[in-house]
């Protein structure tokens, strides 16, 4: 169960490093890290329901 959690996490800060990086150089726009980011809850929600 803490293995799950760590990849979530790990996951989602990973996520939001690389977009903040783009965004810093001026690649990515706000829509892309929103949806990047709505898309990783959804891998984390699926990810966390293998526990059930």
């Amino acid at each position: 169960t803490k293995r799950i959690i760590r990849q979530n996490i790990y996951l989602a800060l990973g996520v939001k490093a690389f977009f903040l990086l783009l965004g810093a150089f001026g690649i990515a726009t706000i829509w892309g890290a929103v949806f990047a980011d709505v898309g990783v809850t959804i891998l984390a929600v699926f990810n966390a329901s293998r526990t059930i």
